[in-house]
């Protein structure tokens, strides 16, 4: 007789772990994620729009963000998973093209970024809490 109550509470609390577990991990936002700031902006290449051209922002120290350009050059930066924006804070920029989407032709030319914007990149921004319109008009002459 004295099995049934055990057997009983066994399954109570695998009924409770089994609910409860789940909920304590389903945050889509980390504990220790950093005060972040919403950036976007647009990024152009002698006054045209950059299209799928990947914008990175990396602070000095932690995850950095990163985003993609659309046709007109828009971007908005992603921190992790979905949650959108960049830790607050100076930032070191880098803009490359990354890999060619599945739609372009792999003769598709493409403009030249110079290397002062990606590989030796000499962008930083300030990105601070809320909504940040963050701007980059670059120059394919020196």
């Amino acid at each position: 007789m004295m099995t049934l109550p055990l057997v009983l509470r066994a399954i109570a609390v695998v009924v409770v772990c089994t609910a409860v577990i789940p909920l304590s991990g389903c945050s889509s936002t980390p504990a220790d994620q950093p005060p972040l700031g919403l950036v976007r902006g647009t990024v152009t290449m002698d006054g045209q729009p950059l299209s799928n051209v990947e914008v990175a922002f990396a602070p000095e120290k932690g995850r950095y963000s990163e985003g993609v350009t659309d046709s007109a050059g828009f971007y908005e930066l992603s921190y992790v998973n979905r949650t959108m924006g960049a830790k607050v804070g100076r930032h070191r920029v880098l803009i490359q093209y990354g890999e060619p989407p599945a739609d372009e032709s792999p003769v598709a030319k493409r403009v030249k970024i110079p290397a002062k914007y990606n590989t030796r990149s000499e962008l930083t921004a300030d990105v601070k809490p809320g909504s940040n319109t963050i701007d980059f008009a670059l120059e394919s002459k020196k």
